[in-house]
C-alpha cells in the first residue's frame, strides 16, 4: 500500500465510525418504543386520553348593586326665619237701620196710578171700489210666455184683483189665487204694474177717483198659445 492510499483510508476511517454511532442509537430508540408498546405504557396513555372530559356551568356573579347617595343635608340659614302670623280679621260692625226711617219711607211713598189705557187704533177705511176693465186692452196686451215655463210644460190661470186709477190705468194688482207655478203669476203681475191695461175708474162728486175693481179678472196661461 502506497503512502497516498494510506492517508486517505485514515481520513475515511472516522467518518464511517460515526455512522456506526448513529444507527446504533437509532436502533435503541426503535427497541425501547416497541418495548414501551409492549409493557402498556401506550395503553395508559391511550387510557389518560380517553377519559371523558367533564363540564362545569359556572354561574356569573352579578356585582353588587350600586349603592344610592344619601340625599343632602337641608340648607342651614345663619337666621331662621320669623314664625308665619295670620293677620287678624277685622270685621266691621253695619249699624241696624232705624225702623223709623223705614216706616217713613213706606208711609210716603205715593201710591202707583196705572196710566189709562190707550184706545185700539182706529181700522183704516176700507179702498174704495168700483171702475171696470177695459177686456180689449188685456186680450191686446199680454205678458211673454216665460221660456222655462215652456220647458217645463207649466200652464194654469192666475186669478188677480186689478186697481184703477183715476187716470183710467191699470197700476195695481193682488194675486187672489194662484197658478201653481210662480214664474207665471209673476209674469201677469209685472204686465198689470206697467200702465198698459185699461179701465174706466168710478166717479165721485163728478171727478174720477182711483178704486179696486170689484170684480175678479182670470188671466190663463197655456201651451197652446205658446206653439
Amino acid at each position: 500500500m502506497s503512502y497516498l492510499s494510506q492517508s486517505s483510508y485514515r481520513r475515511q476511517q472516522p467518518q464511517s465510525s460515526g455512522r456506526l454511532v448513529g444507527i446504533a442509537v437509532v436502533i435503541l430508540l426503535h427497541v425501547g418504543v416497541i418495548y414501551a408498546l409492549a409493557t402498556g405504557l401506550a395503553q395508559k396513555v391511550v387510557h389518560v386520553i380517553a377519559d371523558p372530559i367533564k363540564t362545569e356551568i359556572i354561574e356569573e356573579i352579578a356585582p353588587p348593586p350600586e349603592e344610592t347617595p344619601p340625599p343632602p343635608p337641608p340648607p342651614k340659614f345663619d337666621t331662621p326665619p320669623p314664625p308665619f302670623i295670620p293677620p287678624p280679621e277685622i270685621q266691621i260692625a253695619q249699624p241696624p237701620p232705624a225702623a223709623n226711617a223705614i216706616q217713613t219711607t213706606t208711609a210716603e211713598r205715593p201710591p202707583v196710578v196705572q196710566p189709562p189705557g190707550r184706545p185700539a187704533p182706529a181700522a183704516p177705511p176700507a179702498p174704495p171700489t168700483g171702475g171696470k176693465i177695459d177686456v180689449k186692452s188685456l186680450a191686446k196686451n199680454r205678458p211673454e210666455y216665460p221660456a222655462q215655463s215652456i220647458r217645463l210644460e207649466e200652464a194654469g190661470t192666475t186669478v188677480m184683483r186689478l186697481f184703477c186709477n183715476a187716470d183710467g190705468r191699470i197700476s195695481d194688482a193682488t194675486i187672489e189665487k194662484s197658478s201653481g207655478y210662480e214664474r207665471l203669476d209673476n209674469a201677469w203681475m209685472k204686465e198689470a204694474k206697467r200702465g198698459r191695461w185699461k179701465c174706466d175708474p168710478p166717479t165721485v162728486n163728478g171727478q174720477p177717483q182711483g178704486a179696486w175693481i170689484p170684480s175678479m179678472v182670470p188671466l190663463t196661461f197655456r201651451l197652446e198659445d205658446a206653439r
